[in-house]
């Protein structure tokens, strides 16, 4: 299990794109617009296959075609985050076999700014009740991962989620093997620190919590 992305929120995607120049060791690279969701991003390496997504609105594209709850977000923090796999499939016949409620294996793809293609294959569990505590699962299907094309900003030096419910989430987890630390507390919360030479930084999930990203 590794950590294939973290997704940072911030309607002003070029203020979002200073404020991680400022704090990490590189500027974020613009990644292009989405399509048809009123958003673009900028990116910066977390590592060979981990990396950073500042989202942000797309101006070109106008408000009316962004997600509702995209819409209604206060403020930066962290939206969602993925995790990398290469067998999505068999993830969801397992999450199923435990009675999990598995979403549809969704594909993707658009064009970068360089010419390059993306394509990928998405997965994530439905009315788990977690939302956004609960990662989505990816796979780039050969493409260029994102993250050997953007400059190095840092690393993913810790990285946990804060729940209530402890028990039934570490559950979860443990069926899909994801192997980060579930830390029972008051709010659910996603804390992440990167590391860079400038030093460390928290992120920290929206509050209230999104409901995550919905395949």
């Amino acid at each position: 299990m590794r950590i294939d992305h973290l997704v940072w929120y911030n309607a002003d995607l070029a203020v979002g794109r200073r404020h991680f120049a400022a704090a990490l060791d590189a500027e974020p690279m613009y990644g292009g617009a989405h399509p048809g969701e009123g958003t673009a991003n900028a990116v910066l390496s977390l590592g060979p296959e981990t990396y950073l997504e500042i989202l942000g609105r797309d101006v070109a594209q106008g408000d009316a075609s962004l997600a509702p709850e995209v819409a209604a977000l206060q403020g930066p923090g962290l939206y969602h985050w993925a995790v990398g796999s290469s067998d999505l499939a068999a993830l969801s016949r397992r999450a199923a076999a435990a009675g999990l409620k598995s979403g549809d294996l969704v594909p993707g793809g658009r064009v970068k700014p360089d010419g390059k293609r993306l394509d990928w294959l998405c997965w994530g569990l439905d009315g788990h009740g977690f939302g956004a505590l609960v990662p989505f699962f990816i796979d780039w299907r050969g493409s260029e991962h994102p993250a050997l094309a953007a400059p190095r900003g840092g690393r993913v030096a810790g990285f946990e989620v804060h729940t209530p419910q402890r028990d039934q989430l570490q559950a979860i987890f443990d069926i899909l093997d994801i192997d980060i630390p579930v830390i029972a507390a008051a709010a659910p919360q996603v804390v992440a620190t990167l590391e860079s030479g400038k030093g460390q930084m928290t992120l920290t999930s929206f509050t209230p919590l999104p409901r995550g990203y919905v395949i």
